[in-house]
């Protein structure tokens, strides 16, 4: 078997591997072992071909997948408890995290409510749901 065969072994399997994943794992090494099939295809000597792909790979993925991950996060709709950060909610009960107390009213459903900043927040107050641990609402005071 050529390198170039071997490269483009590598670049099937990725992908295959990236097809079942979806979750933008496996790619950049498939774009790693296209570069070292190019260069294979050139004569370049196997030692340069591997660090090509290592190389590349690991570039492309640090350059790459942030943008890419943004992207598809965006249009990405959310749902159950991830829907529910970054809402804004009014205390019903004080949050004070020492006495552990505090609850909220959201989608007129009461939940506790602990504060992400530890310090008391009083009745009334809007405050932005940070995560959700559990049953508990971790909230922030609002802006």
């Amino acid at each position: 078997m050529t390198p170039t065969i071997f490269w483009l072994i590598v670049v099937a399997v990725m992908l295959i591997c990236e097809i079942f994943s979806m979750g933008l794992t496996t790619i950049w090494f498939s774009i790693g072992a296209v570069v070292s099939a190019i260069t294979s295809v050139f004569g370049a000597p196997l030692w340069l071909q591997i660090m090509l792909f290592c190389v590349v790979s690991v570039v492309v993925m640090l350059l790459v997948r942030p943008f890419a991950m943004k992207v598809i996060d965006k249009n990405r709709t959310k749902t159950n408890v991830d829907a529910l950060v970054g809402q804004q909610v009014t205390v019903l009960e004080t949050i004070d995290n020492q006495k552990e107390i505090g609850r909220v009213m959201l989608n007129q459903v009461e939940w506790m409510a602990r504060s992400t900043e530890n310090v008391v927040i009083e009745a009334g107050e809007r405050v932005k749901i940070d995560s959700v641990s559990g049953v508990k609402l971790m909230v922030s005071k609002g802006e």
